[in-house]
């Protein structure tokens, strides 16, 4: 007796009834407000990190696939970290670019169709967990529209957290397929496509790396001792266990292991801070107003009353977690797609400093919100049937989330718009002022933009801040303020090649040749091919008189860049002159 009901358990939890017309509507109108909520983003340009990603990027080319896959994800920038091995991202811009050119039009437009595949499987994913359409779809919905997904849906660099939910849920769908087969010849089909899944989503972003995690969560859910369940286990265990294996072999080699080891590495701030950030995040879960690209926030430095409280907020929200599991067992699936994703946020180490919070870090912990969503939902239901106030009320929150979607992503329009947001809502975070110059910087707007350099060089002291401080005060003419932040900046980072330029630069507009010539020698020393300086140190040896020395410089110019106009203009100039300078002399 007890077997059969195991197997009608079995049965039930894997059946996987067609949807009816009536459900299947409601599915599309899901995806259709989903898809309509961040249509206005398709008008947008280029923002943030998608310069330098994109349209700057040399190495988006089909001839430099094979670069793409064994270097870093900012490997085309000078001076980046080896942190990040995306090459599925590369291999994602680069298919846009081919079809579409830098048209940024029309990579907004595959953002958004890429969220909204997302949001379908996140329906599929919960209609199995909740064993309930109505449910499902009003998580769907939440996954799909609920505010904290602006960034990831109206910005083109931040599209790897859609691509990474789609590969997770795919592996996730296919895992659970295997398992709904049994031991059957189909079986190993769907385990090889949840292992595939799995590593992809690997190389498109870090994060993924929790999936097993949630997968041994569902797997525990519902185990029933059948001989089907025990393999499952050992297939969850191997496949997933050697795919994470050579995606960190294949990391350590193209990264190296000191990238590896911080992946994984978690210092005593990072245990300190830890439930303080969960909290925020669920704070702007519950309270997704005032949403911005960079927030406020500091780290617990030491365990005292502020790492107690969090601590203790913490640890009831647990308890209540968990009594509420105790009667459905299946918001532990819930719990798992929700906390797994943030842990890896937590890691302090990771970021960049004092940038520990971003909304799209909580892309696919979205889901896990969605099951509680609908977990609630289903109870609710269950408790007043006859009550059209509960299916009411989602509507309602679902349409007000929808607005309010659609209100916040207008910030993502332009950087302008976008790092003043951030100004606002976090002016004592240097990140925000220093985007925000940046975006006033590429709009000429110098004088503006020195001024946020300033006040982020104050907030916290960087050789960034004070390097483009000092060029933002030399392109409005203050040469004064210029030399004093190029030289705070070459303090900060001796190894700084611009901040060395831009002091060479205030010397020739000076008059004064001879010192430009010892800067321009640091900068070349650092930078040896980087574009105008030798030029720059043609110049300066023409102008006291080393005709010899400056026409090298300039062929030297000529050579490494051959757009150089002025160093070819000064080549021809000088070939004749120091062919006849003997005679003359």
């Amino acid at each position: 007796m007890r077997k059969a009901k195991l197997v009608s358990e079995s049965k039930h939890q894997h059946d996987d009834p067609a949807l009816s017309r009536r459900e299947g509507l409601s599915l599309a109108g899901v995806l259709s407000l989903t898809f309509l909520t961040f249509a206005s983003t398709f008008t947008f340009g280029w923002v943030y990190d998608d310069p330098p990603q994109i349209p700057q990027d040399q190495y988006l080319q089909w001839n430099r696939l094979t670069y793409l896959f064994t270097h870093h994800l900012w490997a085309s920038t000078a001076g980046t970290e080896a942190r990040f091995y995306r090459p599925l991202l590369s291999l994602w811009f680069l298919i846009n670019k081919s079809l579409f050119g830098l048209d940024p039009h029309w990579f907004h437009v595959t953002t958004v169709l890429v969220h909204v595949t997302a949001t379908g499987m996140a329906f599929l994913i919960a209609r199995k967990v909740l064993r309930d359409t109505g449910p499902a779809l009003l998580a769907a919905a939440i996954f799909g529209v609920h505010p904290l997904q602006v960034e990831a849906a109206s910005w083109i660099s931040s599209v790897n957290d859609p691509l990474a939910a789609v590969l997770c849920f795919s592996s996730f769908l296919a895992y659970r397929k295997a398992r709904a087969v049994g031991r059957t010849s189909g079986a190993g089909v769907w385990w090889v496509i949840s292992a595939i899944s799995f590593f992809l989503a690997l190389i498109t972003k870090e994060v993924s790396v929790t999936l097993p995690a949630i997968v041994l969560v569902d797997l525990w859910t519902s185990s029933d001792g059948t001989a089907a369940t025990k393999a499952s286990w050992r297939n969850v265990a191997l496949g997933y266990g050697l795919t994470a294996a050579l995606w960190l072999l294949l990391r350590t080699v193209i990264l190296g292991q000191t990238a590896t080891v911080g992946l994984l590495a978690a210092g005593t701030k990072t245990l300190l801070s830890g439930p303080k950030i969960l909290l925020f995040d669920l704070y702007r879960v519950v309270f997704p107003v005032g949403l911005s690209p960079h927030y406020d926030f500091r780290p617990v430095e030491s365990g005292g009353m502020q790492f107690l409280l969090t601590l203790g907020i913490l640890a009831v929200l647990v308890w209540l977690a968990m009594a509420a599991a105790r009667r459905n067992r299946q918001l532990w699936v819930a719990y798992a797609w929700l906390v797994f994703p943030l842990l890896p946020t937590t890691n302090l180490g990771w970021m960049n400093q004092d940038d520990f919070v971003h909304d799209r870090y909580m892309y696919i912990s979205m889901l896990g919100v969605a099951l509680l969503a609908g977990s609630a939902f289903a109870a609710l239901r269950r408790k007043w049937p006859d009550a059209g106030l509960v299916p009411l009320f989602s509507g309602v929150l679902i349409v007000v989330m929808g607005f309010a979607s659609a209100i916040q992503s207008q910030y993502w329009a332009n950087d302008v718009f976008l790092f003043s947001r951030a100004v606002k809502i976090a002016p004592r975070n240097e990140w925000s002022h220093l985007n925000y110059g940046a975006a006033l910087s590429a709009r000429n707007r110098f004088g503006e933009a020195a001024v946020e350099f300033v006040e982020s060089f104050k907030l916290k002291a960087s050789w960034q801040a004070a390097d483009f401080a000092g060029y933002s005060y030399q392109r409005s003419g203050d040469l004064s303020q210029a030399e004093h932040w190029f030289t705070v900046a070459v303090e900060e980072n001796p190894a700084l090649a611009s901040a060395w330029f831009g002091l060479a630069q205030i010397r020739l507009e000076q008059h004064h040749p001879s010192e430009a010539i010892g800067f321009l020698k640091q900068a070349l020393a650092i930078q040896p091919d980087a574009d105008g300086y030798h030029y720059a140190l043609g110049v300066a040896l023409e102008q006291v008189s080393r005709l010899s020395d400056a026409l090298e410089a300039y062929r030297t110019e000529l050579r490494l860049h051959p757009y150089q106009t002025g160093a070819r203009k000064a080549v021809e100039r000088l070939q004749s002159t120091v062919q006849e300078w003997p005679v003359k002399r």
